[in-house]
């Protein structure tokens, strides 16, 4: 019994995550659906079909329990797999879009659930930059698309952080991020993430 108690303090101490000041690095799975309606020469692109790829980046906040406040970068990357020019389905096609957004969010983690589990619901804005490529040297007659543009950009996350250290924790969390109209391509850029992220907070050492 005594062996069991000794076990279990330290999940119990762990489950009141400190404030101040962390920092995060976060990677995982990325769906980007269709985001092009625009007309090149005599081409119309639109309905762009990407594989589904991933997305990384990191953040830097403050936590004053329960609300969290930061700065954030993201990386996209999605590999396209067919396109619709002038309304005809390609498959014989390579490209690619990627997207880097900066954001500064706002964070509410609720009580704990279970020991150490909390969960939390979090709102985002900033700014993005996307760019697309679609290759179409497969298709000798058919000329190549390249271009880029930028966006007002916004979010909304909800997920599980897992404090298992006083100065150290694991979160689980789903992002839908979304932009208003990208000139460029003439369409919203919408993004569906699921992110694994580390945290580390640096004043840990004042509870030592």
């Amino acid at each position: 019994m005594t062996s069991l108690l000794l076990l279990a303090s330290p999940i119990t101490h762990a489950a009141t995550p400190i404030d101040g000041w962390y920092s995060n690095v976060f990677g995982g799975y990325a769906y980007v659906p269709a985001n092009i309606s625009t007309t090149r020469g005599d081409i119309t692109y639109t309905n762009a079909n990407y594989e589904s790829e991933y997305n990384a980046g990191g953040s830097f906040g403050f936590k004053s329990n329960p609300m969290r406040y930061e700065g954030q970068v993201t990386y996209l990357n999605a590999t396209l797999s067919h396109v619709y020019e002038n309304g005809l389905k390609k498959t014989k096609v390579r490209g690619n879009n990627n997207a880097v957004f900066g954001l500064v969010n706002v964070y509410y983690d609720f009580p704990d659930v279970i020991q150490t589990i909390s969960p939390f619901l979090g709102v985002g804005l900033g700014y993005g930059w996307i760019d697309m490529k679609i290759d179409n040297k497969l298709l000798t007659d058919v000329p190549d698309f390249s271009d880029a543009g930028s966006a007002f950009a916004y979010q909304g996350s909800a997920g599980l952080t897992f404090n298992f250290a006083e100065n150290y924790a694991l979160n689980i969390g789903y992002r839908y991020m979304g932009t208003n109209r990208v000139f460029a391509f003439n369409h919203i850029f919408q993004a569906h993430l699921a992110n694994i992220s580390a945290i580390y907070r640096y004043d840990g050492a004042r509870y030592k």
